[in-house]
């Protein structure tokens, strides 16, 4: 068993809680939190999520790959990837650098959104849950910016009655259009609500 505690504590949201691997500093585990039912199901579409794309594509880079589950004192987690700068600091989420980050260059970030964007539609890569807070930004040497995804519910986190995205190409490139439009416009709107933002997290 893998004993956590804040002292490895990297983020904590509504359904699961973030930790890096005490013994692996290149790995993190995710780990449900809450009395929910529905948050001892976020790691298992996850790895759903992912082991489906990994049939469909592979080899893919631009990701946060998954490893399986581990015991843990806080319950069962899943291994993922942790993502880091060149210098070997934590990635931020494009939500960190956005609304807590003094020197964001908002049209740059967009910039790397928008050719993200673009990667996954060109390789009908479906990852529909792409808000601020699951794609993290790794910043390299040369001060340039790497996106992947660190949550990869992807289409099995969905709200539609009746699942046409999930299997249909046509559908899947129409939802995955409007999420794309959806993030690079967020990037703007939540910047300039970085004060209020930054007030209510307090």
């Amino acid at each position: 068993m893998i004993c956590l505690d804040n002292s490895v504590l990297i983020n904590h949201g509504k359904v699961r809680a973030c930790y890096q691997h005490p013994k692996e500093p290149s790995l993190v585990i995710k780990v449900p939190v809450g009395e929910e039912k529905e948050t001892n199901y976020a790691n298992i579409k996850e790895l759903k999520g992912y082991q489906t794309l990994m049939r469909e594509h592979v080899d893919l880079f631009c990701i946060s790959h998954c490893y399986g589950f581990v015991s843990t004192n806080y319950g069962r987690g899943l291994v993922c990837d942790c993502i880091r700068d060149d210098d070997g600091a934590i990635s931020k989420t494009i939500w960190d650098v956005i609304v807590f980050q003094d020197d964001c260059d908002v049209k740059y970030v967009q910039k790397v959104a928008d050719e993200f964007c673009n990667f996954l539609m060109s390789r009908n890569i479906w990852i529909f849950d792409l808000n601020l807070k699951n794609i993290a930004l790794r910043l390299r040497y040369d001060g340039t910016y790497q996106m992947f995804v660190i949550d990869l519910k992807g289409r099995y986190d969905d709200n539609e009655l009746i699942p046409f995205s999930s299997y249909i190409k046509y559908f899947a490139t129409k939802k995955l259009e409007r999420r794309c439009q959806q993030l690079i416009e967020r990037i703007p709107f939540y910047r300039n609500k970085r004060a209020e933002l930054q007030y209510e997290s307090l």
